[in-house]
């Protein structure tokens, strides 16, 4: 807390957008059935609350206990939206049917890099130095080198937080993870996206954010969404 309770907010949305289903046909998921021949677009929440820690083959018996209880979980879900006619509960949890999109453990995204990865800086300094997820780097970077049209979307939540030692801190782990993709803050296969409920738009903005993510003053417009 809080960077948990943020990512939290944020599956519940993700969950919501990527991967529901509706009576009346017209969930995410519904869509993409009839529209897109199935296709998914993966997410995950990858903090250290996600099960599990260590290598899989030392962690099976643990990773089958994490299984049990979200399916768990998730039949307690629906049947409480069925019971209250609450729909939004099954939002709550993890969606263990066959078709989800959301991936739930750890080792799910170590060994296929989600479409989108929601985590914290604690966590990403975390992946970035050990061998459990450079994969999840690896297969990244062989995605933007495969096509110049693929972009790489870095999105930086309550943005206005990131100020003095530990903004700088923040501002060099961006910066690290972006040469670990191949990728410099003015390459045009990278697009921040920030959220700020108080960042204005004016110039004192402008130059904490060329700053923050290290490109120049002159490209701001086009390399930046301010959504507040």
């Amino acid at each position: 807390y809080p960077l948990n309770a943020l990512a939290e907010d944020q599956m519940i949305r993700l969950r919501k957008a990527l991967n529901s289903h509706k009576d009346d046909k017209s969930g995410a998921l519904d869509w993409l059935d009839s529209k897109r021949h199935g296709h998914r677009f993966y997410f995950g929440r990858y903090t250290g609350a996600t099960p599990v820690s260590g290598t899989k083959d030392k962690a099976k018996a643990k990773l089958l206990e994490e299984k049990r209880l979200h399916l768990s979980d998730w039949k307690a879900a629906k049947e409480a939206a069925e019971e209250t006619g609450n729909k939004e509960l099954l939002y709550h949890v993890p969606c263990m049917e066959s078709d989800s999109a959301e991936m739930w453990d750890r080792f799910s995204m170590q060994e296929n890099a989600p479409d989108i990865l929601i985590t914290n800086y604690s966590m990403l300094n975390v992946m970035l130095m050990r061998e459990n997820e450079s994969k999840i780097f690896e297969d990244t970077k062989k995605w933007l080198e495969e096509d110049p049209a693929n972009v790489f979307h870095l999105v930086i939540d309550e943005l206005h937080t990131y100020r003095g030692t530990a903004g700088t801190e923040v501002a060099y782990l961006l910066r690290v993870l972006l040469d670990r993709l191949g990728l410099r803050p003015d390459s045009n296969q990278v697009q921040f996206l920030a959220t700020s409920a108080s960042l204005e738009e004016n110039q004192q903005s402008k130059d904490f954010l060329a700053e923050f993510f290290g490109i120049s003053k002159d490209d701001f417009d086009k390399k930046f969404v301010i959504l507040s």
